[in-house]
């Protein structure tokens, strides 16, 4: 049996998936669920929700909990910083991204007038400046790229590659981080699916 990951290409969390499996190295069949109005990943999974992993014949749902099962299987090139209290950092970090800063980058794909907008933009503004005054002076959050980085990474990078916004460029420590980012994971520009 192979391992698939079933998948939306535009998701973020599919994306931070495949950054996962790219950074460690192993291969892997994509099932794209568009492709069959998500008929398969329902047969597989018993629900509509990406991404989805097969492992073997094993079903694991949720990019965080596949990204873990990928560390824990493939430790090679890990994802998280050493350390106790540092790993629990980039987790709260990594949760804080999939639960918090989605609902501003999801209220600014949803604005669909000036004045929606203009308050989506107030939301995320709030976001981008901590995350702004997190990476002065700063490379990653940690010594290297870490899960924390991928999680916040590819919840912005939606905003280029789907809903066709892009960061102020008042925010420059951010831009430098994404700028490091895209260089790291090899994308040409912004607007660049990852993997």
């Amino acid at each position: 049996m192979a391992i698939r990951l079933f998948q939306s290409p535009t998701s973020m969390f599919c994306e931070k998936v495949r950054i996962v499996f790219a950074m460690k190295n192993v291969p892997y069949e994509v099932v794209d669920v568009k492709k069959d109005d998500r008929k398969s990943l329902i047969e597989f999974s018993g629900q509509r929700k990406v991404p989805v992993m097969d492992y073997h014949g094993q079903r694991i749902i949720d990019s965080t909990f596949i990204s873990a099962f990928l560390e824990e299987k493939y430790p090679q090139n890990t994802i998280y910083p050493q350390g106790a209290s540092d790993k629990a950092l980039c987790l709260m970090l990594e949760d804080w991204s999939d639960e918090v800063l989605i609902h501003a980058i999801h209220l600014m794909r949803r604005a669909d007038n000036p004045e929606a907008r203009k308050g989506a933009e107030k939301e995320l503004g709030i976001h981008l400046q901590s995350l702004d005054r997190l990476f002065d002076g700063k490379t990653f959050i940690f010594d290297r790229m870490t899960m924390a980085d991928i999680a916040i990474f590819t919840q912005l990078h939606y905003l280029y590659t789907v809903v066709k916004y892009e960061l102020p460029a008042s925010y420059k420590d951010l831009h430098k981080w994404m700028d490091l980012m895209c260089r790291s994971l090899k994308l040409a520009s912004l607007t660049d699916m990852a993997a």
